[in-house]
């Protein structure tokens, strides 16, 4: 064999070396580089078979139709008339007339009390200026009875005894009261029976009690002289 025999020779060996090689190379890039990594693969469910659905006819259509007849209109009952009051008959005013005086209320009468019929039976005058004195008092001059009302806040009592008498035409009265500087003086009286009057064998004793406005001053009773005649 020449020298260029062995030289080819060479190198169809090594070409096919290097095609194998290829080859090779393919083959394993093939097998664990392209093949791709599938899931596994579920096992097959057995389906259910279909459901078969029975048609049904649609409902016919109902058409609305208008009555041709119109409704019957109801009559509307006519509103009743109002009732009208008569009128008012206003009468004149009256023709004014004289004016009207009404006459002032009269001053309320003194509180007073006289007679003979007292349980006090001896001679002594009284002040009494407040409620306490003059329930007691009134205790002993009438011990029947309940003392009257009296407003000791404005007012207060003054009274007199004459003592026991022979007859019941014998009274006592208080004639007036000044008003003095240091003082408050009681006038009174007694009064006799008539000249010639019939004398009858009892025994009285007259006294008369007065209410008189308040005062804070010291109160003097003055005897007068007596006088005849009731």
């Amino acid at each position: 064999m020449s020298a260029s025999g062995s030289v080819r020779g060479k190198f169809l060996v090594i070409v096919s070396l290097l095609l194998m090689a290829l080859f090779a190379g393919w083959e394993v890039k093939n097998r664990f580089f392209l093949k791709p990594i599938l899931p596994p693969v579920p096992p097959p469910v057995e389906q259910a078979p279909p459901i078969k659905l029975e048609p049904r006819p649609a409902p016919p259509l109902k058409s609305a139709k208008k009555s041709l007849i119109p409704p019957a209109r109801v009559a509307k009952k006519a509103p009743a008339p109002k009732k009208v009051p008569p009128p008012l008959l206003v009468a004149p005013p009256p023709a004014p007339g004289p004016p009207v005086v009404v006459p002032a209320a009269p001053p309320p009468l003194p509180m007073d009390w006289q007679g003979n019929d007292t349980s006090v039976t001896h001679v002594g005058q009284v002040v009494i200026r407040n409620d306490r004195q003059w329930v007691h008092f009134w205790s002993e001059h009438h011990p029947h009875e309940a003392a009257p009302e009296v407003d000791f806040t404005r007012d207060m009592v003054i009274g007199v005894f004459a003592g026991p008498r022979p007859a019941e035409q014998f009274s006592i009265q208080i004639i007036g009261i000044r008003t003095l500087p240091a003082s408050l003086v009681v006038d009174y009286r007694e009064r006799l029976p008539p000249t010639g009057t019939f004398a009858v064998n009892v025994t009285v004793y007259p006294y008369y009690l007065k209410v008189i406005p308040r005062s804070t001053l010291p109160v003097k009773f003055n005897l007068l002289s007596p006088a005849a005649g009731l």
